[in-house]
């Protein structure tokens, strides 16, 4: 482990191994938060880190500069850091990894984590991600999984991935697990793209739901289920107040809902369509967020 700094490791009882990176492999955050749950429900304590000079390049992830309550300028840096959680509502002990996806150095970055791995005597590792899919917000939430073991994802009771493409620091992760022989299940939660740019407790809750089945440990996830709710009604009221994303959504659902006879006919619409201009992806997921952050500020709305 030449590349992380230990300040003391801990006696740890049967633990599970789980990490989560903010980046490309996270969409609407939802492994972090899932991560940083399990961190704050469960009191972890900082034991381990990656020194992020030797894994970014700052012109591309820069730091964040903000005051203190003094007044004074700090620099916040990209961290990848690892927690031990020791509770005795947890039935085996966690190592908990909260990082952000590295931009240099991968292969050690994945040997590392391995090696760190097996000097906890991890015995299950869980990555955990999240991908944009085409679905509707208003969907269950489907997710896949990757698997070192075929028990291992049926313990998940999810389907296994045949993605074929490019990967992220968690593919390559479980890649060097698979290749150390330490049992490893990469669950991933399909997060519609249509509102990706949102934190997403739905994702994060599907997330732990599965990690529990895997691992066999008994989470409340009460507090999540709450979120979840919150957040979809939100989601709900802000399309009800905006004309745009109402819009926008309604001809997502006409335009998939249309058999082949249907979709002959829209061909001859389509200067009737052009000329109302309905809202990019992206767009839409700016609208939201910017009726959120009217609520917050105690705006109302239009």
């Amino acid at each position: 482990m030449e590349n992380i700094r230990v300040d003391e490791f801990p006696e740890l009882r049967n633990p599970l191994f789980v990490l989560a990176f903010e980046g490309w492999n996270d969409a609407a955050q939802s492994a972090t938060i899932a991560a940083k749950f399990l961190v704050s429900r469960f009191e972890g304590k900082r034991f381990a880190w990656f020194p992020s000079d030797d894994f970014f390049q700052f012109s591309e992830h820069r730091p964040q500069v903000r005051l203190d309550m003094n007044g004074e300028r700090q620099i916040t840096w990209p961290e990848n850091t690892f927690y031990y959680c020791q509770h005795p509502d947890l039935s085996r002990d966690m190592v908990v990894c909260i990082g952000v996806e590295p931009q240099l150095k991968w292969k050690s970055f994945g040997r590392d984590v391995a090696k760190l791995a097996k000097r906890c005597g991890a015995e299950l590792a869980v990555t955990m991600g999240a991908l944009l899919a085409g679905n509707s917000h208003k969907e269950p939430l489907e997710l896949v999984c990757l698997a070192t073991e075929p028990r291992l994802a049926e313990m998940a009771g999810l389907p296994v991935t045949d993605y074929e493409g490019p990967t992220g620091i968690v593919g390559v992760i479980h890649t060097q697990l698979q290749n150390d022989h330490i049992p490893a299940v990469s669950l991933w939660v399909n997060i519609p793209q249509n509102i990706a740019s949102l934190p997403n407790p739905k994702g994060a809750h599907a997330l732990l739901d599965h990690l529990c089945a895997v691992s066999k440990i008994h989470l409340d996830l009460t507090e999540l289920e709450d979120s979840a709710a919150r957040f979809d009604s939100e989601v709900e009221e802000a399309i009800k107040r905006e004309p745009g994303i109402s819009r926008f959504l309604s001809q997502m659902g006409s335009a998939g809902g249309m058999d082949e006879n249907e979709q002959d006919e829209e061909e001859y619409q389509e200067e009737d369509i052009a000329r109302e201009e309905l809202p990019s992806g992206e767009e839409l997921a700016d609208e939201i967020e910017s009726f959120f952050r009217r609520r917050s500020n105690g705006e109302k709305p239009d």
